[in-house]
C-alpha cells in the first residue's frame, strides 16, 4: 500500500509499549474505508496467520524515510538492533538466502568465506533465516510471545486510522499453505479447505479461523502428513500459539473472542 509512494507516504501512528509509533502505509492512512482480505495459512514465527498478521505486516511500511526499518515491519520481527548472525561452521554455502532477500543486500565474500549484509538497507523481513536448510543464519529479535503481541499492536495502529464501522474482514481458509505466502514456491495444502469467514469483528473472525484449522485433519503428501501431526496442524507445524495474536487484541480491544458461526 505505500509502494506508490515509497517511504515518503508513510505516516508514523502510535502504536504501544512493544513498537512505540509505527510507520502506516500511506494509501492505508489517508483511505475513508477497508475490506481486509486475507489467505489463512501458517506461518513460522507466528504459527497462524490472518487478519491480524495481513494488517500488521501489509498495513505496515518496509520503512521510514526518518527511522528506517525500525519503525517499519521489522519492527516486529527484531525488537532492538535485530542484527543477523552467520554460523560459518553450519552454512553449506547454497546460497538460498542471497537468492531469496528482496533487497539483494546480502552477499558472500572470498569464496564463500565471509558472509556480509547491509545493515542499513536490510528491512528484518527474516526470509533468509527461514529459507537456510542449515540454521547458519538468525536474527537477534523478539520472542514468540513478544512478535505475537507486536502484530496486535501493528493491527490496532493501523485500524486506528479508521472509524468505527468502515473495515470489514474476509478470510479465505482455502489453499492453506504451511508458510507465509511472502516465501518463493508453495507447497500441498496442509488441510482441506474450510471456507470463507466474513465479520466486522477482527477478532471474532481470526479465532473463528483459527479453530476450524484446529479440528481440521492432515492432508496427504503435504508437510503436515509427512511429520505425522494429529492434532492442531497449524501448531504442529511450528510450535508457535496463534491464539496469542487474538487474546492480546483482545485486550487491546480490537474485537471478541466469542463468536457465533452462520453459515451462508
Amino acid at each position: 500500500a505505500d509502494a506508490a509512494i515509497t517511504m515518503c507516504g508513510s505516516r508514523l501512528v502510535k502504536a504501544g509499549e512493544i513498537l512505540g509509533e509505527i510507520a502506516v502505509a500511506s494509501l492505508i492512512y489517508d483511505a475513508a474505508s477497508m475490506v481486509v482480505v486475507s489467505h489463512v495459512k501458517g506461518h513460522i514465527n507466528a504459527g497462524y496467520a490472518g487478519a491480524i498478521k495481513n494488517l500488521a505486516m501489509g498495513g505496515v511500511s518496509s520503512s521510514h524515510r526518518g527511522c528506517g526499518w525500525k519503525c517499519g515491519r521489522g519492527a516486529m520481527h527484531a525488537v532492538g538492533e535485530g542484527r543477523l548472525m552467520w554460523d560459518p561452521e553450519k552454512c553449506e554455502l547454497c546460497y538460498q538466502c542471497e537468492e531469496t532477500c528482496p533487497l539483494e543486500c546480502i552477499s558472500f565474500k572470498s569464496g564463500g568465506k565471509q558472509f556480509t549484509y547491509e545493515d542499513e538497507r536490510c528491512w528484518r523481513c527474516g526470509r533468509c533465516t527461514r529459507v537456510c536448510p542449515e540454521g547458519a543464519i538468525i536474527m537477534e529479535g523478539a520472542n514468540e510471545g513478544t512478535f505475537l503481541k507486536a502484530l496486535a499492536e501493528a493491527a490496532k495502529a493501523v485500524l486506528s486510522t479508521f472509524k468505527p464501522g468502515k473495515v470489514i474482514y474476509i478470510n479465505f481458509l482455502t489453499e492453506i499453505q504451511p508458510e507465509c505466502d511472502c516465501m518463493p514456491g508453495a507447497d500441498v495444502p496442509v488441510i482441506q479447505d474450510q471456507g470463507i469467514m466474513v465479520s466486522d469483528d477482527l477478532v471474532a473472525v481470526e479465532q473463528a479461523s483459527l479453530d476450524l484449522c484446529r479440528k481440521a485433519q492432515p492432508l496427504p503428501q503435504s508437510a503436515a502428513s509427512d511429520k505425522n501431526i494429529t492434532g492442531d496442524v497449524l501448531f504442529g507445524l511450528h510450535a508457535k500459539d496463534g491464539s496469542l495474536q487474538m487474546e492480546e487484541a483482545e485486550r487491546l480491544g480490537l474485537g471478541s473472542r466469542k463468536y457465533e458461526l452462520v453459515e451462508i
